[in-house]
């Protein structure tokens, strides 16, 4: 009689450890089924999200170097007769907003070869960019006290549709000539209406037979 109890405890053990390890296992194929078995049934899902994260990627680097309304601007004035600095942050000038770095160094050489007036009475020489990113833009302006012994320059620009010279100070005119505005090239007549700067006689000569009919 004791033993056929034992006998039966020991049966409904055995039965339920059974159970317990079908339930494991089924739990084990649901997970295999849930992970293993999507890539199985749908490949290629998860791939697409990973090159879509990839696209992505490059996108946001390019804006990071960008210029934008967020940039800190810098502006660096260096005085090349004793080498001291003077930074200023100042707002982004509008007409560098949206230039990677290559669209604003070009933008710069644009602006060195033709600088203000008021820039050259600084004695300006030059810039140059010391550090850029879409965060943070540094430039450099270079500027040389101008000597008493320094040659003259002059300045063409546009009056009535011709091609006029005037004097270092700006107001004075040199020389009227009879070079119409309509037969300069674009690029050059986008410098005259600036006013562009020819640093000697020579070249001022060699501009006007240039472009003399």
């Amino acid at each position: 009689m004791g033993s056929g109890k034992a006998l039966g405890i020991a049966m409904k053990l055995v039965k339920g450890i059974s159970l317990f390890i079908i339930a494991l296992g089924l739990f084990t194929i649901g997970c295999f089924l849930g992970f293993e078995g999507h890539d199985f049934f749908y490949p290629g899902v998860n791939r697409k999200e990973i090159n879509e994260s990839e696209e992505k990627m490059p996108v946001s680097v390019r804006e990071e170097n960008i210029i934008s309304a967020d940039t800190s601007f810098v502006v660096i004035e260096v005085n090349l007769d004793d080498q001291s600095e003077r930074a200023e942050e100042i707002p982004v000038p509008p007409y560098y907003m949206g230039m990677d770095r290559e669209a604003f160094e070009t933008q710069l050489q644009s602006f060195d070869r033709s600088p203000s007036l008021q820039e050259l009475q600084k004695g300006f020489q030059g810039s140059e960019i010391r550090s850029f990113s879409g965060g943070r833009v540094e430039l450099c302006k270079f500027y040389q006290k101008q000597k008493d012994d320094r040659e003259e320059y002059y300045y063409l620009a546009i009056q009535e549709n011709k091609v006029v010279v005037y004097r270092a100070d700006g107001k004075t005119v040199y020389m009227e000539t009879d070079i119409p505005a309509q037969d300069l090239p674009t690029d050059v007549l986008q410098e005259l209406i600036q006013k562009r700067v020819v640093n000697t006689e020579e070249d001022l000569y060699d501009f006007l037979e240039s472009y003399s009919s």
